[in-house]
């Protein structure tokens, strides 16, 4: 296939939510691959702090690094795929605009509740608190379930705050259950295919997981 090829299965032809995204990702492959590499760069920090034994210094520097690096990214991320669902061509413009979004205000409310959730299921777990230990960890599903709607939000509602978006998807999730579901499923899917793989994560994973959401904004009214 040619470079940049516009070739392949069409978006508007398909009407589930992981067929059109898909159908999104063959319509721009080696764009969405790049995309999804530049992303992944910002996250390689922290997998480093993790997994090589550096001194705290270092690890703290990383690690520092990535969540700084990562929101602006990630808003960037939702803004230019929601514009590649529309059929806008991806390029080094339309990503460098989107890194402008409010990204800390919006973002980094919403990402900080798995981490906090997280430590709470930790400490629970250290101190053989059970079911503050089961509690914590099923709000983490929960709140990973609600958060399919968060991209579409963020994207599609730039005027909502960061407690909109996350009330609204509340709502979102309750009145619309089964294509939540099913987009959680389908992105359970890919992380695990991507685990797998290895490589998944660093080539598109990240890009099919936001495509998902951003399809699942378009097939439940966000306005309610």
């Amino acid at each position: 296939m040619p470079f940049f090829d516009d070739t392949g299965p069409r978006p508007e032809q398909e009407t589930s939510l992981i067929w059109r995204s898909i159908a999104i990702i063959s319509d721009q492959l080696e764009r969405m691959i790049a995309l999804n590499l530049a992303w992944s760069l910002q996250i390689m920090p922290l997998f480093i702090a993790v997994l090589a034994q550096l001194p705290t210094w270092a690890r703290i520097l990383l690690t520092t690094y990535s969540i700084f690096a990562l929101l602006p990214a990630s808003a960037a991320l939702f803004r230019v795929l929601n514009q590649a669902s529309d059929g806008v061509p991806l390029s080094v413009e339309l990503v460098l605009a989107g890194l402008f979004q409010p990204a800390f205000i919006k973002l980094l409310p919403l990402y900080s509740l798995f981490y906090w959730l997280g430590m709470l299921a930790w400490f629970a777990a250290q101190n053989n608190w059970f079911l503050v230990d089961v509690l914590a960890r099923l709000l983490i599903l929960l709140l990973a379930l609600v958060s399919m709607h968060w991209a579409g939000l963020f994207t599609r509602r730039p005027e909502l705050s960061a407690l909109q978006i996350f009330t609204r998807s509340l709502k979102l999730s309750w009145l619309k259950p089964a294509p939540t579901l099913l987009a959680g499923f389908y992105s359970l899917a890919a992380i695990l295919l991507g685990i797998i793989s290895i490589g998944g994560i660093f080539l598109i994973v990240p890009v099919l997981l936001v495509l998902i959401q951003i399809q699942l904004s378009r097939f439940v009214n966000i306005d309610q």
